[in-house]
């Protein structure tokens, strides 16, 4: 039994239970129609009333609308402002009723796009005038690389608010598309000015100080610059003339926050520059002692403080009347980079759901079927074991969804599905500790001593095998962006969780069975009773094997070309039409895809500047055609009107505009470097752990699975985007786990059994954990099998992705790292044993 006290182990427990239980509340999304009277002015308003009977009929005839449509649809048709009937600041029209009612009733994790709408902002760039005449010609010459730049740059300002899984894409000749999963309107128009925000800061020093007397007229200089500030508790105005050229910029910044000062609780924000940066800024300081330096960001003044020192060490402060808020998206833009151009918001939009409602209760139904399956197996497989296991992965689940609320992280349907998966992983660590109980059972020792034993002695490979995975996360996390930054901070999430709950919370219910039950056998079922295949010698064809899959990869590329991108990567078109009556848009998506479109995605989209409420329409996404754009927007239209005539789709005041791919290169080039050092990571950890022949037969089986996963990916005739480079991350962290199970046993079998071969050694190590790898695969597998079969077309992609890398995983660590290590040292021994 564990000598740690119980009682210790155990409140440590139940403040993790407590605490992540707390961040869930309200998990589930409250229902809509009743947080809408609780809104109401009047409780028994009669109208209000009848539209929620009206929506609940909409929805009984459309499975795919979602309570808010129906509302929305309801009120639209009756002709009522629902922004009279409801409490609420900031109210014009229906659409910012529904943000208000949506946020109320929002469950703790944000709910992605696909899940819960969001909002778009159509930006466009406009370069600032300029002296620098080479800057000028630079961005006139090469735009799209610096429109590239402002894509990545706007996504990193998203980051720092943790919203990893917005969508933002180069469109027509100067625009951005961002869309994000925000809701409520306050969020919206705070992310809109965070998003305007130039970020160009500039130090330049004070000419004068104008007294309260001459301040009207020196207003129409082009010098004045003035700044508030509370003194006393009374607003003070501070008026300067500033010098037009700065002293220098905020392009050397490496860090900046929010900070409020202990001494006067005043809000700053604290600036640290590089070295470059910072012997700038100390020169400037050193020619201006005495003098006052005027803060300015995006052409409005924050502060002027009077210089007593040259400052050197490369950090400064910006004072001001700031909220939080306000002080955080500052220092969250100055850190992500200032533009050299204007960015205008010149639309807004309200979007729905990309997703219909019955395919994301499709999805969730199939996770949740799935993971009982698997409940089922551990208790049938594992009996009294496997019921402790199922309590492992319930407080899994929990802490993970807690976890979510508490990073303030963003829920997806692929994301449902990456969860799903991750518990399926957890299922590793419990199995591998119940085979090693198993084995110490087998050898002889009571109970309480197998249990004992087959923790201690599992403990290593389950570290291993996390760590490995953790190693990646951590990369993904520092070197992604966007959507591989948002699905690393979910991985790390659930690996941290799936060991707490596997490793520590089983051990403490087995430690209070054996200290207040008497028990005396653990029953098992046991797949593979005894193994002994020689998996060194079949090497060689495993080696042919792949190396023929390789080539057909080869094959497929060159015959498909940059037909392997999905919309993500290509761009495609945005066809806007207006419309009488909303329909299915999964049926309409359904309906283009069997006309030959690739991708389609079909949403309600509305224009929050459009007051009377009537800024609504249906856009279509696509792919892209062989079509011209015109004909491309009439074909569409005449599918849409044949086969959905209720709908009073009109092609008047129609528009078709090109959208470029949500993966530019600054985002291509991190995710490229996020999998070489993850890679490399991983390469040096095994070295650390084991040594380099371990070390290099593990990243090649990881790059063997990647890309004998991706030749049948591809040979399905699907696409890549950028919910199939997130599947293919999981299988990088996922087919690394049977590996190093197996390298763990082999370093013991090392110590075990001297004198014999390590071709030897090699196959005994197999075989002994092939019962665990199998049933850790099965696993995992039934969980994927299943969500592909039933998940429907959303999330096929991902799954279909795991469900290969399961296989080709399994595949490689048993028929080629072991081998390849027994090889090598083979090889070793043969050069030592030469000299």
């Amino acid at each position: 039994m564990n000598k740690k006290p119980l009682l210790l182990r155990s409140l440590l427990v139940l403040v993790v239970v407590a605490v992540f239980a707390a961040a869930m509340y309200p998990l589930a999304e409250r229902d809509y129609y009743g947080v809408f009277q609780e809104l109401l002015k009047n409780p028994n308003d009669k109208e209000a009333l009848d539209l929620i009977k009206v929506a609940r009929e909409k929805e009984k005839k459309d499975k795919n609308l979602f309570q808010s449509q129906a509302l929305l649809a309801a009120a639209d048709e009756a002709g009522v402002n629902l922004a009279k009937k409801v409490n609420g600041k900031d109210l014009h029209n229906n659409r910012d009723v529904m943000s208000l009612i949506r946020k109320k009733a929002s469950s703790s994790i944000r709910l992605g796009l696909d899940l819960n709408g969001g909002v778009e902002f159509y930006l466009t760039l406009k370069p600032e005038e300029t002296k620098d005449e080479a800057l000028k010609k630079n961005m006139q010459e090469d735009f799209n690389r610096y429109r590239d730049v402002a894509v990545e740059t706007l996504r990193k300002r998203l980051e720092g608010q943790n919203i990893f899984e917005a969508e933002i894409a180069p469109a027509g000749e100067d625009g951005i598309v961002l869309r994000a999963p925000i809701v409520s309107k306050d969020e919206k128009v705070k992310l809109r000015d965070l998003i305007a925000m130039s970020a160009k800061l500039e130090f330049r020093l004070v000419e004068q100080q104008i007294p309260e007397e001459m301040r009207d007229q020196m207003r129409t200089d082009p010098r004045y610059m003035e700044y508030t500030e509370m003194e006393n508790g009374k607003p003070v105005i501070h008026s300067y003339l500033v010098a037009i050229v700065p002293e220098m910029d905020g392009k050397n910044i490496t860090m900046a926050r929010a900070h409020r000062d202990e001494m006067t609780g005043q809000l700053q924000i604290m600036l640290q520059f590089n070295t470059a940066g910072a012997e700038e800024f100390k020169n400037v300081t050193q020619r201006n002692v005495n003098r006052q330096l005027a803060i300015v960001l995006d052409g409005k003044l924050y502060c002027a403080p009077v210089i007593r020192e040259a400052i050197a060490g490369g950090n400064a402060s910006i004072s001001g009347s700031f909220t939080e808020e306000e002080a955080k998206s500052i220092a969250d833009a100055l850190v992500s980079g200032s533009f050299p151009f204007k960015i205008n918001v010149d639309a807004t939009f309200d979007t729905d759901p990309t997703l219909g409602r019955a395919s994301v209760k499709n999805g969730i139904m199939v996770g949740i079927i799935s993971l009982a399956l698997v409940a089922v197996f551990m208790v049938v497989y594992y009996r009294f074991s496997g019921l402790i296991s199922v309590v492992a992965l319930a407080l899994n689940i929990m802490l993970i969804l807690g976890a979510m609320a508490a990073f303030d992280s963003t829920l997806t349907l692929p994301g449902i599905a990456g969860i799903v998966l991750t518990i399926g992983m957890a299922v590793d660590a419990n199995v591998l500790i119940f085979e090693r109980i198993r084995e110490e059972m087998h050898s002889g020792k009571s109970l309480l001593n197998a249990v004992n034993a087959g923790y201690d002695r599992a403990l290593s490979a389950v570290l291993d095998s996390n760590i490995t995975t953790l190693i990646t996360s951590f990369i993904l996390m520092y070197v992604g962006t966007g959507a591989i930054k948002g699905f690393a901070v979910t991985l790390c999430i659930g690996i941290l969780s799936s060991l707490f709950s596997a490793v520590f919370v089983t051990r403490l219910v087995y430690d209070y069975l054996f200290r207040f039950a008497d028990i005396k056998n653990l029953k098992m079922m046991q797949l593979v009773k005894k193994s002994n295949v020689d998996f060194v010698k079949i090497w060689r064809y495993s080696l042919m094997f792949s190396g023929a899959l390789v080539i057909v990869l080869l094959v497929v590329l060159a015959v498909r070309g940059r037909g392997i991108m999905g919309i993500d990567f290509t761009g495609g078109s945005a066809i806007s039409f207006n419309y009488a009556k909303k329909g299915n848009t999964t049926a309409m998506a359904q309906m283009l895809k069997k006309a030959g479109y690739d991708e389609p995605s079909v949403t309600y989209k509305a224009n929050i500047a459009a007051e009377d409420g009537n800024g609504e329409f249906l856009e279509i996404r696509l792919r892209g055609s062989k079509e011209n754009a015109e004909n491309t927007k009439l074909t569409v239209f005449k599918l849409m009107d044949k086969n959905f005539p209720d709908c009073g789709i009109v092609l008047e005041g129609s528009n078709i505009q090109q959208l470029n791919g949500l993966i530019g290169r600054e985002f291509t080039k991190a995710a490229v470097l996020a999998i070489v050092l993850a890679l490399i990571g991983i390469g040096a950890y095994i070295v650390f752990r084991y040594e380099l022949s371990y070390a290099v037969a593990s990243v090649l089986a990881l790059l063997h699975d990647v890309l004998v996963v991706l030749a049948i990916y591809l040979l399905s005739g699907r696409t890549i985007g950028l919910t199939t480079v997130a599947a293919f991350l999981t299988v990088i962290g996922y087919s690394i786990n049977d590996t190093v199970v197996i390298f763990d046993r082999v370093r013991e079998n090392l110590q075990l059994h001297k004198g014999e071969s390590f071709s030897s050694l090699v196959n005994l190590s197999i075989n002994q954990t092939l019962s665990r790898t199998m049933i850790t695969s099965l696993t995992t597998f039934i969980v994927v099998f299943i969500m592909w079969i039933f998940g429907g077309p959303e999330i096929s992609d991902f799954v279909f992705v795991m469900m290969w890398g399961i296989i080709l995983g399994t595949y490689s660590s048993v028929f080629l790292s072991g081998p390849f290590v027994a090889w090598r040292m083979n090889c070793k021994l043969a050069r030592q044993g030469g000299r």
